[in-house]
């Protein structure tokens, strides 16, 4: 519905677009039932799939029932059924680490409660799906949900496909973000040139809207409200139709059916982690490099990060030595693509 972006929401502009949901704990005592379930059937067939639908449907003749769900219903038919070609599972284990000198812990899964001892049940997947028509041919779509991760948060990522015209200012890919939760926001990712005297001085910008700042004041309904509202009203465009229900499970049935039968290996990570090992590279084989967190940032340049006191003289406004928590999170923005950090043991 947006002019500026209707003509590069296709294959010719869009390299490739990421669906995340992180959460920073763990099965929190539904083990049992969540070893029945997996990440798979509890987050991913559902709710990420409607967020995909949203995001890559065809503009639907009006917002109303019948239109919009005419519009999933016919994305769907267009996705092939997924394999454990284009899976990757994973499990957290147990973790223990050091904060202010106190020894923290958490549990793995297996040791949640009414949890099989030789339970592979994947508290971690991504999966990538493909989609057959003339807008998106060719362009992956990675889901990606875990638990026990390093932070809560829920993004649609959309990175633009790099254009011979880019050369001209060469940096990172322009990237879309849609930001669902925490801090719901909307940020383009853009090159911008420093500010001096050498051309070729540039640095990857953000050009961020949050609700917080846009909508001071304004209120932010949970998904469960919104339902209920929705119901009373007799509004059913959010709502899933039988047709997308069908279509839906016959697209990971064949992948779930798979896992079942075959119960393979997930990757154990410790809980904490941005990834478990082996995420990169799974999604590297469809050109997609996922984004460095604060964390990651930190542990990666540990050489370099005398670079940083010129960043922290820069925020310290009253010259004292310190940062206050609104700076510290300005600075934890330049090395999150505009997201304050949210990870617990920060």
């Amino acid at each position: 519905g947006n002019q500026l972006f209707e003509n590069l929401w296709n294959r010719d502009n869009i390299a490739h677009v990421q669906i995340v949901f992180k959460e920073d704990l763990g099965t929190e005592g539904r083990g049992g039932y969540f070893d029945s379930s997996g990440i798979i059937r509890d987050i991913m067939q559902n709710h990420l799939l409607q967020v995909f639908l949203w995001a890559a449907m065809e503009p639907p003749a009006s917002l109303s029932r019948a239109s919009v769900q005419q519009e999933k219903v016919k994305l769907l038919k267009a996705i092939k059924p997924i394999t454990m070609k284009d899976c990757f599972l994973g499990q957290f284990g147990r973790n223990t680490w050091t904060v202010s000198g106190t020894e923290h812990e958490e549990p793995g899964y297996l040791d949640g409660k009414g949890v099989p001892a030789d339970s592979k049940c994947p508290t971690y997947a991504a999966v990538v799906l493909k989609v057959d028509n003339d807008r998106w041919r060719d362009v992956p779509f990675l889901f990606r949900a875990g638990k026990g991760l390093d932070e809560r948060m829920a993004e649609v990522r959309v990175t633009f496909k790099p254009q011979a015209f880019n050369q001209l200012v060469l940096g990172a890919a322009n990237e879309l973000v849609m930001r669902i939760q925490p801090d719901e926001a909307v940020y383009l990712k853009i090159m911008n040139k420093m500010p001096g005297w050498k051309v070729g001085d540039v640095t990857s910008t953000v050009l961020d809207m949050s609700y917080s700042t846009a909508f001071p004041g304004g209120y932010v309904a949970d998904g469960y409200e919104r339902m209920f509202l929705n119901a009373f009203k007799g509004d059913g465009s959010l709502f899933v139709g039988s047709g997308e229900l069908t279509e839906a499970w016959r697209i990971f049935t064949p992948l779930l059916d798979e896992i079942d039968n075959s119960k393979p290996q997930p990757v154990i990570y410790p809980f904490g982690v941005r990834v478990p090992d082996g995420m990169d590279n799974f999604a590297s084989h469809y050109g997609i490099t996922m984004t460095e967190s604060w964390m990651e940032y930190l542990a990666l340049h540990a050489r370099s990060l005398a670079s940083l006191k010129n960043e922290f003289d820069s925020l310290d406004k009253n010259g004292d030595g310190c940062l206050d928590s609104t700076e510290v999170k300005q600075l934890a923005k330049k090395f999150c693509d505009g997201r304050e950090p949210t990870d617990k043991r920060s």
